[in-house]
């Protein structure tokens, strides 16, 4: 149980304040103790701070939200008001200071600062850290910020039968200690930033390999040991593979000794690049059958987070408005060692059908900002982590790359690395560095595609003078230079025959089209981008689009298919392609893709096509013919095969009310597929699919729990429990959710299923609570929370979205919340007329 939820301490930097401080702050050491023996809730802190001040004017403050004890600067007791509950004021004198504080701190049930997680399989607690952007004051004070490195000596003390692993090795061979406790002394860290400053503690177990000279291991739970010693060997040869990669590709070989991951309970996010203790979330140490897109999806997090390790780790961005040259570096990144460190061959095909399309939709949003943008405080960086600083990201460097040859982009990226070693830097020393080695106008692409918001829409005009390639007017994005590769084919009897692609330049000048040197007749299927080198948004014209949804699975190309399955699910969503439209495209067409990943994403997509943006009374007999398809496909599926397993996640999540006896069998383990292993996964997806149709799902819970003990169980079915269709159960979620006896991880499994498609009666009671209950949350529970709930609970589903709207839109013009909430809302907000223009477009298709 996580207890009463911490009061939320409105708490930032902003980006002046740690400018000031660290033009006057440089040479941080912190020697960190921490017993972590006192409770539940608090744990004891003790850290001295040396560092030496270049001036003695200059006011100076610690960050730390714990409780202080007492303080000291330089051997003089502070003022019990120096510390306000956020901040350390300190008066500092020129030359070398040492500030001593001691008090305590409160555990954290987010998976922000320390988390602490008990398990409650076995009783027994882990605690790990994330302290990425803003949160390592609240565990010890600290300069948090990202340009003011230290070097870090940490001291834990820690329940006996705990194993510790921190950033760098232990300094005792054995923990010292009596029987109620044990100490573990860690080296000296190499200069980091405090957010990567990290450890994690409990019962851990534990596997050890090494590579050449780097020491290697992983940690998980004992109920996961006999995974993590099942999946071990894969993991270490990705490791060990993408070590020698990057070391080679970046001329540096990998700088900070050890390199452990720990796999950590009720972990928030996939993982955290901290050096020599990455954090990665549980689900990628797998407990049931998995495809081999999820193996490829693990190793490409893997290779993200390695590539930290030089940028972000070994060259440190100054400030959060550079938080790209993390992100974007390496998911761009990850991307390009997959082939080299990985068995799973190229990475662009994928990105094109997963990455790309997420990082469009955002760029569309109210929302959308540039890749950098100027971030004035430490709120303001929360909430630039998302699709576009890593997506569209990785997907501009990628055509920087292309554009610049990937020689040369690598011998600039080599001069930086080389350039800012232990440092700091940010995007003009990137491009200083691209610059010695480029003739590109670089200031022209920094311009465009890092300091711009928004993605220019590129479609093809068939007329007289022949077929043009067309930058679409958008008065809400300026024009770009663009360079694309365009693909035609002729629809011969249903087989598409390709023509010689041709390369376009758009200019923004010249209204931004061209003319496609293409011989007549005119091609059937045109797709500009069909590289998807280019960062745009396609739209077909209406000849190409009727081809592509009678032909696509004859198109050769699999990245020009992915170009062309993008374009058609954002005419979905802008209301041109019906949803039923879409979805029988990929009953006809997905299918021949060879890639098991890419049918999975688009029978998800499909099946989100028909739940969110279908008309709602032809929506029966859409899931009744899309579960008729699957079953069809499944038919000839192979006997144990990831596409099997694949159409069979799918059927489950479209059947109707009618095929509970199927899913019962699904949910007590009676595999109606032969060679298909039903496993806990599969389980509760059918649970899921009976709760929210109107299915008793009470004797099925023990099943499937009795199926998936431990914590993963208890999520499940506290999503299954509140997916069901009635009004007293969406009652009772709604307390347990709001009661303050569950983490973070626990409440957002509760949201999973409180608010379903297809149960917009039982739902529309709670439209005004949802604005009451975010009003009264505000500056009483934790801001991490607070977003979640306002995405996950924002009422989309209802029978009022006209009242839905306006109520949206007069909470939003009393801004009552931080600004990072607000943005959550004004995204929902859209989403939500997205969903009325697709239902709208659906309604008004007479076929499909």
């Amino acid at each position: 149980m996580a207890g009463e939820p911490r009061t939320a301490v409105r708490n930032s930097l902003t980006q002046d304040e740690a400018v000031a401080r660290s033009a006057v702050i440089s040479g941080v050491h912190y020697e960190i103790a921490l017993d972590l023996t006192l409770g539940d809730r608090t744990f004891g802190v003790r850290t001295l701070i040396r560092f030496h001040a270049s001036s003695a004017a200059a006011p100076v403050h610690l960050d730390f939200t714990g409780e202080v004890e007492s303080a000291e600067c330089n051997g003089s007791l502070l003022d019990p008001d120096a510390h306000d509950g956020r901040r350390v004021r300190i008066d500092v004198c020129e030359g070398w200071n040492s500030v001593r504080v001691s008090g305590a701190a409160a555990y954290s049930h987010t998976g922000e600062g320390l988390h602490h997680f008990r398990d409650p399989a076995d009783g027994n607690v882990y605690v790990h850290t994330k302290f990425e952007p803003f949160s390592a004051h609240t565990v010890f004070p600290c300069f948090d910020q990202p340009d003011l490195k230290a070097t870090v000596e940490l001291t834990l003390t820690v329940d006996p039968a705990w194993v510790v692993v921190s950033n760098t090795d232990p300094l005792d061979p054995a923990p010292v200690g009596d029987a109620g406790s044990a100490t573990w002394r860690f080296a000296r860290t190499p200069s980091l930033p405090t957010y990567l400053v990290a450890f994690a503690a409990g019962p851990f177990r534990v596997v050890r390999r090494r590579h050449r000279d780097v020491p290697m291991a992983l940690y998980a739970r004992p109920s996961l040991h006999e995974q993590l010693t099942a999946e071990a060997p894969e993991l270490f040869d990705v490791i060990g593979r993408g070590l020698d990669f990057f070391g080679a590709l970046f001329g540096v070989p990998y700088q900070f000794g050890k390199y452990d991951h720990v796999f950590a309970p009720e972990y928030a996010f996939g993982g955290m690049e901290h050096p020599g203790c990455v954090t990665l979330n549980e689900r990628f140490l797998f407990r049931y059958r998995v495809t081999e897109d999820a193996r490829r999806r693990r190793a490409s997090l893997l290779m993200h987070e390695m590539a930290h390790m030089w940028f972000g780790d070994y060259v440190t961005m100054r400030w959060w408005d550079d938080l790209w040259l993390n992100e974007a570096f390496a998911t761009m990144l990850a991307v390009v060692a997959q082939p080299e460190a990985t068995p799973y061959g190229e990475g662009w095909t994928s990105f094109t059908h997963v990455d790309v399309p997420l990082a469009r939709r955002a760029d569309q949003l109210p929302t959308s900002h540039a890749i950098r943008v100027r971030t004035a405080d430490t709120d303001a960086a929360r909430s630039n982590f998302g699709p576009i600083v890593y997506r569209r990201g990785a997907a501009v460097l990628h055509e920087l790359a292309e554009r610049v040859g990937w020689d040369t982009f690598v011998a600039g990226v080599r001069t930086y690395l080389r350039t800012h070693a232990w440092g700091n830097a940010g995007l003009d020393d990137l491009v200083a560095a691209l610059r010695q080695e480029s003739e590109e106008d670089l200031d022209r692409w920094v311009d465009e595609w890092l300091l711009r918001p928004g993605i220019n829409t590129v479609d093809v005009h068939r007329d007289t003078g022949g077929v043009r390639v067309v930058q679409r007017a958008d008065p809400r994005v300026e024009p770009r230079y663009l360079r694309l590769r365009v693909a035609a084919f002729d629809d011969r009897d249903a087989a598409l025959v390709p023509r010689e692609p041709v390369q376009v330049n758009l200019e923004p000048s010249g209204g931004g089209e061209v003319l496609a040197a293409f011989a007549h007749p005119e091609p059937d299927l045109v797709i500009p981008n069909a590289d998807a080198v280019g960062h745009v948004k396609v739209r077909l014209d209406p000849r190409s689009r009727e081809t592509a949804l009678r032909s696509l699975s004859a198109v050769d190309d699999p990245r020009a298919r992915a170009v062309v399955w993008g374009a058609l699910w954002d005419e979905v969503q802008d209301g041109r392609l019906p949803a039923r439209g879409y979805a029988s495209a990929v009953l006809a067409h997905a299918g021949s893709e060879h890639d098991a990943g890419v049918l999975e994403a688009l029978l998800d997509r499909a099946s989100r096509a028909l739940w969110v943006y279908a008309d709602r009374d032809r929506l029966p007999a859409a899931l009744e013919a899309m579960a008729r398809g699957l079953r069809e496909q499944l038919a000839d599926a192979g006997a144990g095969s990831d596409r099997q397993l694949v159409l069979a996640r799918a059927l489950v999540g479209v059947v109707g009310p009618d095929e509970h006896g199927f899913l019962a069998d699904v949910v007590c383990g009676r595999s109606p597929w032969a060679g298909l292993e039903v496993d806990p996964d599969l389980r509760w997806r059918a649970v899921l699919r009976i709760a929210e149709s109107g299915g008793d799902i009470d004797d099925l819970l023990g099943v499937a729990l009795d199926a998936d003990t431990g914590d993963y169980g208890r999520r499940n079915a506290l999503t299954a429990e509140a997916a069901r269709r009635s009004a007293t159960v969406k009652e009772k979620a709604w307390s347990r959710l709001l009661g303050g006896d569950h983490s973070l991880a626990e409440r957002q499994a509760i949201m999973a299923g409180l608010r379903r498609p297809g149960q917009e009666a039982v739902l529309t009671p709670f439209a005004g609570r949802y604005w009451q209950t975010l009003e009264s949350l505000a500056g009483t529970t934790e801001i991490e929370f607070l977003s979640a709930f306002a995405r996950a609970s924002y009422p989309c589903f209802t029978e009022d979205d006209e009242g839905v709207l306006e109520a949206t839109d007069r909470f939003l013009a009393r801004s009552p919340l931080p600004e990072s909430v607000l943005k959550v809302i004004r995204e929902e907000r859209a989403e939500l007329l997205v969903m009325r223009t697709a239902r709208a477009c659906d309604a008004a298709a007479a076929r499909y």
